[in-house]
């Protein structure tokens, strides 16, 4: 056996391993996680300090193409040198392979090629470009996407002409039917804008020199924005929002490997005040690497207890985390993180700093302003209520079986199911109910999702049948029966304060004023109505003395 080991080992031989460049490339442009990933990186490289850009410009239109987007930057121009050991800029950009893995030097927030990556899934490329010197640059590349598909190379054309008198230097690169096969409807102005300001350079999330100027323009609509994230520019200490500027940083024991993370922005129970809104891409935790917001985090699985729930909850929260070491941690789309060991510090460092903040005087005494506001809106609401009731011209519910008797009292005219039961128990407990046999059994609650409101013992009449355990459904008008989505077969009783004026469904009168009925699903609904009871009245405040009653 052991000759035969050696025998073996000495006919080893070492092979290469076949790549398929184009359907590994392919792979990694659908991973892509929105449409609009692609201006994103556009932006980036327009963005990077080494293209010297003051002015970027960003269009989007939509024809029978399909979605077309453009960016224009007034920068240093991309250089071609059709020279694969020293590639310019353009050369790059044709380039379908990893640029940095391979170790060409890259700008400041390249990430393999992916801006060029994404920009091959469309119709048509088109790139006009100047360095200043020599001869301008246009580039046009037809169907990279079923290039691509049918195991092509895309062959982009190029040519060279002379600049006109005073052209600038710079790029504009359009992408036109990006997609291929997205033929949703347009994207808005706002959705553009909100994408760009949140998960774009746009939104930078540090403080930088020479800030470049940001126009944007969406089916005809233009608008400079503002650059860097909005959310960011507030400041003002107000009670019910809490800033936070918190950096904490690991370094593993015996390496050079350190994590240092800083988390920014603020916490708030005024959500609306500071236009936070998960539709706007401005709540929870968002990841920005090199000053760019990327994609949010769970708060949750990151290690916040409190904060992520309900004190304030995800929604009320925006927080940064900008991390530059978790840089090469990112997926190839740029859309979440991978799993490795620095991933596992990273989170550990964010844990750290959200136990800090959980556990600090600032947010207990946070928390106490939401209690505090709850309990000024508490009585300012009960104040009301009592000033509504001590008016004149309140609506009262009384019972008086017949003109000889003193009326009694029962409450208020019903406003909500819950006053209607209120009615209910007191005219049951005075016997006025005018029934064989009402008893209530139970109360299951208006809240019990599917369930009856009352179980009661119920005999209509004389000549009903006593009825054991029936579930009896409570409303303040019956209109609501129907939209509630009530079963007649679960719930073929009803009793209410009155008819609403308009029923979502047909009834019918009986010979008893206070009942009605109803047919459903080929079931008949009673309804009795409380308000047409005989011995009941309805009377405002500024009666009760004619009829001798107190409040």
């Amino acid at each position: 056996m052991g000759n035969l080991g050696d025998v073996i080992k000495s006919q080893g031989k070492e092979i290469d391993i076949t790549v398929n460049v184009l359907a590994l490339m392919k792979h990694l442009i659908k991973e892509r996680a929105h449409p609009l990933d692609l201006l994103r990186e556009l932006i980036s490289n327009s963005g990077a300090r080494e293209v010297g850009a003051t002015e970027i410009r960003i269009k989007y239109t939509v024809d029978e193409e399909g979605h077309i987007f453009e960016v224009i930057d007034n920068g240093c121009g991309m250089d071609y040198t059709e020279d694969e050991s020293f590639p310019g800029r353009l050369d790059k950009f044709f380039g379908l392979g990893l640029s940095e893995i391979v170790g060409v030097k890259s700008d400041e927030f390249s990430w393999k090629g992916l801006g060029s990556k994404l920009s091959y899934q469309s119709k048509k490329i088109e790139i006009d470009t100047w360095c200043g010197t020599g001869d301008a640059i246009r580039v046009e590349i037809n169907e990279p996407w079923s290039s691509i598909e049918r195991k092509l190379k895309p062959r982009p054309k190029v040519f060279r002409y002379k600049p006109e008198t005073g052209k600038a230097t710079g790029t504009s690169i359009r992408v036109i039917g990006h997609p291929p096969h997205r033929q949703e409807q347009a994207f808005s102005f706002d959705e553009i804008k909100n994408f760009l300001l949140h998960r774009t350079f746009v939104g930078f999330t540090r403080e930088r020199a020479n800030k470049p100027k940001i126009f944007l323009s969406v089916l005809g609509q233009t608008q400079e924005i503002n650059f860097g994230l909005p959310e960011l520019k507030f400041q003002e200490q107000k009670e019910g929002t809490v800033f936070v500027n918190k950096q904490h940083k690991f370094t593993k024991s015996g390496t050079n490997k350190n994590v240092t993370v800083l988390m920014k922005g603020f916490y708030t129970w005024d959500a609306i005040n500071y236009g936070l809104d998960k539709k706007q891409l401005n709540t929870g935790l968002i990841l920005s690497v090199k000053g760019i917001p990327y994609f949010t985090l769970s708060m949750k699985e990151y290690g916040s207890g409190s904060l992520a729930t309900a004190r304030p909850g995800e929604d009320k929260c925006c927080l940064i985390v900008e991390c530059d070491d978790i840089q090469e941690e990112m997926n190839i789309a740029r859309s979440g993180l991978n799993d490795s060991e620095t991933t596992s510090i990273f989170k550990r460092v964010i844990q750290e700093i959200f136990n800090e903040i959980e556990s600090s005087q600032e947010y207990l005494k946070f928390r106490k302003v939401q209690e505090d506001r709850k309990t000024i809106e508490s009585a300012g609401e009960l104040g009301v209520k009592k000033k509504t009731l001590e008016s004149d011209n309140q609506s009262w519910v009384v019972y008086q079986p017949n003109e000889a008797e003193k009326p009694i009292l029962l409450c208020r005219e019903p406003e909500c199911e819950d006053d209607v039961l209120c009615l209910l128990w007191k005219l049951e407990a005075l016997k006025a109910l005018p029934f064989k046999n009402f008893q209530t059994l139970a109360y299951v609650g208006s809240g019990k999702k599917g369930g009856p409101d009352v179980i009661a013992h119920f005999q209509e009449d004389q000549q009903s049948d006593p009825e054991r355990y029936v579930p009896i459904e409570v409303e303040n008008k019956f209109y609501n029966y129907d939209i509630h989505g009530h079963k007649p077969s679960q719930f073929p009783k009803v009793l209410c304060w009155e008819i609403g004026k308009t029923p979502k469904i047909s009834i019918d009168r009986t010979d008893k004023k206070y009942k009605h009925t109803s047919i459903k699903e080929d079931l008949q609904i009673h309804i009795f109505s409380i308000r047409l009871m005989e011995g009941i009245k309805i009377i405002k405040k500024k009666e009760f003395d004619k009829y001798g009653l107190t409040s």
